[in-house]
């Protein structure tokens, strides 16, 4: 790539220096990012990417990081029940397309929350098929299983939204997000 140099006074060094180390970026890093933004090139980085089809074949990255981040990731990806490297794919991942990963337990529960939502309709349709099959005995249908049937549905919802809040916050803690 080509070069881009330029003289400055010592204190605007200094304060530049400062504010890419307060930004975690190195020097270039961060005059990179102040040229792309002058001249009209920056991109929307904080903006979620939208997975693509046609692109989801699994790539290798190797990533180098200190032996205490290593250690956390290990960590943070056993208490998931993911390996490292598994975590951090999904650490990045979360963090690039903004919504969260879900863990294979949490997906067991997810997947446990839609046969019971598929029990609850098969019973709805047996309600609706009794009452078009005998219209003037609606006494069949008793209020009380429509009741238990609302109630059940609350509940499998309230689970769901917990679950999938609970998965966010945790992925937002994680990136450093509040």
């Amino acid at each position: 790539m080509p070069v881009l140099k330029t003289l400055v006074e010592t204190e605007t060094k200094t304060r530049f220096r400062n504010l890419a180390k307060t930004r975690g970026l190195s020097e270039s890093e961060l005059l990179r990012s102040v040229v792309l933004v002058v001249t009209g090139q920056e991109t929307d980085a904080d903006q979620p990417i939208k997975p693509e089809a046609e692109n989801s074949e699994l790539e290798r990255m190797t990533v180098r990081l200190p032996g205490f981040l290593m250690d956390a990731a290990k960590q943070r990806g056993k208490s998931k029940g993911m390996a490292a490297s598994r975590w951090v794919a999904a650490l990045v991942q979360a963090n690039l397309t903004g919504k969260p990963v879900m863990t294979d337990k949490e997906l067991a529960v997810l997947q446990a929350s839609n046969r019971e939502l598929a029990a609850i309709g098969r019973n709805i349709n047996q309600i609706a098929k009794a009452l078009n099959e005998a219209f003037h005995e609606t006494e069949r249908v008793r209020l009380d299983t429509l009741a238990a049937l609302s109630q059940s549905i609350t509940e499998n919802r309230a689970a769901i939204h917990s679950l999938v809040r609970a998965s966010q916050q945790a992925w937002e803690a994680e990136n450093g997000v509040d």
